[in-house]
């Protein structure tokens, strides 16, 4: 009889060995991974903390460095604004000196071109001198020294403080003014002030002061050192004087020394004058004198413009305001 074949079973013993040794490995990781799962979660987030901590750290240094440098760039901007400044002083100061630098040419450049000037000048003021002069008349020469009238009881003397004043002829000027208190030997009351108004009695200002021996030596010795200052234009001052002084008393009269004008209507300086010291019975409150001194012709030996138009508009002033004009001669031949 005829033995018949073992039939072969596909679901062996080996196979299912092999499936369930791999399940088993499966469950085994899933195990380990579960046990070491909370440990490496802590070392992550330990590392992101740290990490985060080192991060902020590291943004306020920056903040930090920020606000420095920022300090720094307000500091830089703020000397080079300074630096510019500077740099503009010194272009403006270069400027001056080149200036200068150019205004020292040769003596026979510089007289040429002051006759120049002068021509110049004696055309623009010719019209003008003729307008105000048409009226001129000379005043009347009874009771009077060197052609002005000593009959104040009250004296105001206002002065150019100017420096081709204080620095060339103020010897000359406080000399002049002490030969003016001699011809009055005692008045009733003085005052001192410059052409922009300035008193030399500050805390007397808008008083009359008793006139005394002391008083007068108290006024030169003052003088020396005064230096106010001055826009060389008597204006100022000679309304100054008639405001406060010349309403205030009968007899008054105002002595005006300087050397130059720098204004250029002469019309309307005169006028405004004229119109602040007329009286309301159509005289003036007070007489207005002036001495001229040759200050620039002294020192460059030609005649400008500002002295020029200075003895036009004081003998105008002087004339509408029943005062004399002095002109003093140069003492240029005399040095």
């Amino acid at each position: 009889m005829r033995r018949r074949r073992r039939e072969t079973d596909t679901l062996s013993l080996s196979f299912l060995d092999a499936i369930s040794c791999g399940f088993g490995a499966i469950i085994l990781l899933l195990v380990i991974v579960k046990i070491y799962e909370p440990q490496l979660r802590a070392d992550v987030v330990d590392d992101t903390e740290a990490r985060l901590a080192y991060l902020e750290q590291r943004l306020a240094d920056i903040q930090d460095d920020t606000r420095t440098t920022s300090e720094r760039v307000s500091e830089t901007e703020a000397e080079l604004a300074r630096e510019r400044d500077r740099l503009d002083r010194l272009r403006r100061e270069l400027a001056r000196i080149e200036s200068a630098t150019d205004d020292t040419r040769t003596d026979a450049q510089v007289m040429a071109e002051l006759e120049s000037r002068l021509q110049r000048a004696k055309q623009q003021l010719t019209e003008e001198m003729q307008r105000l002069l048409a009226d001129f008349r000379p005043a009347h020469m009874d009771q009077q020294v060197g052609g002005i009238p000593i009959d104040a009881e009250w004296v105001v003397f206002v002065i150019d403080t100017s420096p081709s004043m204080t620095n060339y002829t103020w010897p000359r000027m406080m000399q002049i003014m002490e030969e003016i208190l001699d011809v009055y030997p005692q008045v009733k009351g003085m005052q001192v002030m410059n052409d922009m108004g300035t008193h030399l009695f500050r805390g007397r200002q808008g008083e009359w002061i008793d006139d005394t021996p002391a008083f007068r030596r108290s006024v030169l010795q003052r003088l020396q050192t005064w230096r106010p200052f001055s826009n060389s234009s008597p204006v100022e001052g000679l309304m100054e004087a008639v405001r406060l002084y010349g309403r205030n008393n009968d007899n008054v009269s105002i002595y005006f020394l300087g050397d130059e004008m720098h204004g250029h209507d002469l019309h309307g300086a005169a006028e405004r004058v004229r119109v602040a010291n007329r009286h309301p019975d159509g005289g003036t409150w007070a007489r207005i004198h002036s001495v001229g001194f040759p200050v620039i012709f002294d020192y460059t030996g030609s005649v400008q413009e500002t002295g020029l138009r200075f003895a036009v508009l004081m003998r105008i002033i002087c004339e509408q305001n029943n005062g004399t004009f002095v002109a003093l001669h140069s003492g240029r031949n005399r040095r």
